[in-house]
Parts: C-alpha cells; sequence; structure tokens
C-alpha cells in the first residue's frame, strides 16, 4: 500500500473522535441521572424548610452542569468550522505528503512549492494530510527556504 492509499485508509476512520466526545457527554449524562434520584429523595425526605436552599443549590449545580457540557460541545464544532473561515492565509493544494517522515509539499495558487511539516497541520491526534486537498496556510521564510505554518484542510 503506498502511502497515499495509507493516508486515504486512515481518513476513513476520522469521525472516531466525535464519536467519542458522544460517548463522554453520555458518561456524564448517565452519572447525573443516576445520582439525581438519590440526592432529591435524601432533600425530599425531610421538610422543605432549610433543606430548601440544599434543594435550590443542587438544581442550580446540576443546570449549570448541563450548560457546560452543551457548551462543550457547541465549542467542538466550533472549532472544526473555524478552519472554513475565510482569511488572509494562502490557499493551496497538498502535492504531496508522507505520513511516516512527516512533511511534505504544497503548491501554492501561483504554481509555487512550499515545504510543509506535520507539526504545522492544525488539529488533534495524528495529523497528515492527502495528495490533491484543498488547504490555507501562512507562507514563511525558513531554513531551506518557503515554509506553511497554520495550515489547515478546506473542508468542501
Amino acid at each position: 500500500m503506498n502511502d497515499h492509499q495509507d493516508n486515504v485508509s486512515r481518513n476513513k476512520g476520522s469521525s472516531v473522535g466525535s464519536g467519542l466526545f458522544s460517548l463522554r457527554t453520555f458518561i456524564v449524562s448517565l452519572v447525573i441521572a443516576l445520582i439525581v434520584p438519590l440526592l432529591l429523595a435524601g432533600v425530599l425526605k425531610e421538610e422543605m424548610g432549610t433543606n430548601f436552599l440544599v434543594y435550590f443549590g443542587f438544581v442550580l449545580v446540576s443546570v449549570y452542569v448541563g450548560a457546560m457540557v452543551s457548551q462543550a460541545s457547541s465549542t467542538g464544532f466550533d472549532s472544526e468550522s473555524e478552519e472554513d473561515e475565510d482569511d488572509d492565509r494562502e490557499q493551496g493544494t497538498v502535492k504531496w505528503f508522507n505520513s511516516s517522515k512527516g512533511f511534505g509539499f504544497l503548491t501554492m495558487e501561483n504554481g509555487d512549492d512550499v515545504f510543509v511539516h506535520y507539526r504545522a497541520i492544525r488539529g488533534r491526534g495524528r495529523r497528515f494530510l492527502v495528495e490533491g486537498q484543498l488547504v490555507r496556510f501562512y507562507v514563511t521564510e525558513g531554513e531551506k527556504g518557503k515554509q506553511a505554518e497554520n495550515v489547515s484542510i478546506i473542508r468542501g
């Protein structure tokens, strides 16, 4: 299997990260769902006198946790769409990228080639590019010539 096919086959499983986040959200929801009835039963056993403040505090904390979980999930989506924003970076295509060595070249719109290292690619986990992908990047002058920084894939 050549490097390009290797990258394409890895790219097919890239939705696993979003599934993992959904699993984490599910586990947090499950824990809250298991704890809430126990706490409510303890609070409501007695009269609502002084325990009303405890009950109110519990509801407040539950709402806060729910808001934090939903905010975290919407933040995850925002960070993905951030890569699609139009900005002042150059646009080009991936000429080639060797994922085992962690570098390759991009071709700018004017035809010039630019070196790219895997550390310059935005994202988490294993970062790689696939030949022909559209990308945005800044061009800087490195020790051996032009190199790409802050590289993101243009979704489309």
